[in-house]
C-alpha cells in the first residue's frame, strides 16, 4: 500500500454519478474488469466467462450507468483511483427495490486490481461502501455473496461481516467448467 500513497500517486476513494465522469473511467474499468476475469479464471467468481473481451466489459460498465446516473440511482458506483485517474478497484452498492427492503442493499462487484491486492485497498473501499449506505443512503443492512473457496471469504470474515449460509454448486467459476460454492454474508450497519 506504501506505494500507492507514495507523493504524486495518491489515492482518492470517489463516487461515479455522472455520464461525463463515467466515460472518462470507462477504458480503466474496462481493463479493471477484464483482469479480474482473466487472470485467473479459475477463482474468479463475478459472473463472466473468460476470456472477457473488451466490448463485453465495456457493456458491462455501459449497461450499469442509467442505473448510477439516473434522478434516483438504483446503484452507487464507488471507484478507487491513482493521481493519473486510472481506477484501480470497485464497488458497487445496490439499494434493494422491494419497498419491503427499502432499509438493506447488497455490495456487488468489488474488484481490486491484482497489481494492487494485500495492500488494505479492499479494506478502504468497503469501509467506505459502508459508510455510504448507512450515512448517504440510511440503509441498516447490507449483504453479498462471494465463491466459498476464494481469498474473498476471508476478506469478507475479517472485514467483520457475517457468513449466514453456504450454497452447494450457485455458480461457475470464469473458466465455465466448474461449479463452486457459494457463502452468504450480512453486515448490520
Amino acid at each position: 500500500m506504501e506505494a500507492l500513497l507514495s507523493p504524486g500517486n495518491s489515492l482518492v476513494i470517489s463516487r461515479i454519478g455522472d455520464t461525463s465522469t463515467l466515460a472518462k473511467c470507462l477504458p480503466s474499468l474496462q481493463h479493471l474488469l477484464q483482469r479480474c476475469v482473466n487472470d485467473d479464471p479459475a477463482n474468479s467468481s463475478i459472473g463472466f466467462l473468460a476470456p472477457l473481451s473488451d466490448q463485453a466489459a465495456l457493456d458491462h460498465w455501459l449497461d450499469l450507468q442509467p442505473s448510477i446516473t439516473g434522478p434516483r440511482p438504483e446503484n452507487t458506483l464507488l471507484v478507487a483511483t491513482l493521481g493519473d485517474g486510472a481506477v484501480i478497484a470497485t464497488v458497487v452498492v445496490a439499494r434493494a427495490l422491494k419497498q419491503t427492503h427499502a432499509y438493506k442493499g447488497e455490495i456487488r462487484k468489488l474488484l481490486v486490481h491484482p497489481d494492487f491486492r494485500r495492500g488494505g485497498l479492499g479494506r478502504a473501499l468497503m469501509l467506505e461502501a459502508e459508510r455510504v449506505a448507512r450515512d448517504e443512503l440510511g440503509l441498516e443492512l447490507l449483504v453479498l455473496d462471494t465463491a466459498t473457496a476464494t481469498a474473498a471469504r476471508l476478506f469478507y470474515l475479517n472485514a467483520g461481516w457475517t457468513e449466514w449460509g453456504i450454497c452447494p454448486d450457485y455458480a461457475m467459476d470464469a473458466t465455465g467448467s466448474t461449479k463452486h460454492e457459494c457463502s452468504f454474508f450480512f453486515k448490520r450497519l
